[in-house]
């Protein structure tokens, strides 16, 4: 006998041993009112197709487990039971993000195009994932401060190396950002070595760093040459959590077609966004 019937012939029988022994129910409908709508039911029931086991007991079956428990209790109908709702991070239901004062700094820029190599320029990776990344953050509700969003210097051009680092960290600082994040592609003399790596502030939280080179990796299958602690001076001298986030070697060929092209960009943007998002739910 299969768990339906079973549980049908325990309802059957306690109506029945409700009639001869009447128990009082508080609030309970009238007795018009039930025999109206088993009535009703039945009616309904029996003008419809006869494909779902006939007879008075099949019709009692259905009235009572598919037009009363089953809406009620849920039960029986286990394939239409809805699954939990997610909501995917940057969403407009996630404020994970919300008013966070977010700094981007695209490493780089005019005159100083930083590393070149396998027809690609540093700076210009650099700012290609920091608007995609720029764009993830306002869409999940982040206000963002981009060091710089096009291909120029942040310091007047012609100022020293340490003006233009000090500049940027000078935007973090006014603009009290939450945290700072660096965009860098990496160079090295072996065209072999290539990857991802994050950097964080010597002496301070590695937490932002960790979650950013996580969920990259995740995100686009680089490789993972984990994080380090680094004395970079816009790491050193910000007060809020930061990271410099290097996306690949523009030294490995292979890595530098991919760091021009624009969906592994998307990949990169992602990757960085997912990071940011895990940093602040943790």
């Amino acid at each position: 006998m299969n768990k339906n019937k079973f549980l049908s012939y325990i309802i059957l029988s306690l109506l029945v041993f409700n009639i001869i022994i009447p128990i009082p129910i508080t609030h309970a409908a009238s007795t018009d009112n039930i025999l109206n709508t088993l009535a009703a039911t039945t009616i309904a029931d029996s003008n419809s197709s006869n494909t779902g086991g006939g007879g008075i007991f099949g019709q009692l079956f259905n009235l009572i487990f598919k037009k009363i428990l089953g809406p009620v209790f849920n039960i029986f109908d286990g394939n239409n039971t809805k699954s939990p709702t997610t909501v995917p991070s940057g969403s407009s239901n996630d404020t994970t993000l919300k008013n966070k004062i977010i700094v981007v700094d695209p490493g780089h820029g005019g005159s100083n195009p930083g590393a070149v190599a396998n027809n690609t320029r540093e700076s210009d990776n650099n700012l290609a994932v920091a608007l995609k990344l720029r764009d993830k953050l306002v869409q999940a509700g982040a206000k963002v401060i981009m060091t710089r969003d096009k291909d120029r210097t942040v310091a007047p051009e012609g100022s020293s190396l340490g003006e233009e680092l000090a500049a940027r960290v000078t935007m973090a600082e006014d603009n009290h950002a939450d945290i700072f994040i660096s965009i860098h592609s990496n160079e090295n003399p072996d065209s072999n070595i290539k990857g991802a790596m994050a950097f964080y502030p010597a002496g301070k939280s590695s937490t932002l760093a960790s979650e950013i080179e996580k969920a990259l990796v995740k995100e686009t299958g680089a490789i993972d040459k984990g994080t380090s602690s680094a004395t970079f001076h816009v790491l050193r001298n910000t007060s809020m959590p930061s990271t410099l986030v290097e996306m690949g070697f523009v030294s490995n060929q292979e890595e530098a077609a991919q760091l021009n092209s624009d969906s592994y960009r998307s990949k990169i943007a992602q990757g960085i966004f997912n990071g940011t998002v895990a940093f602040f739910k943790n």
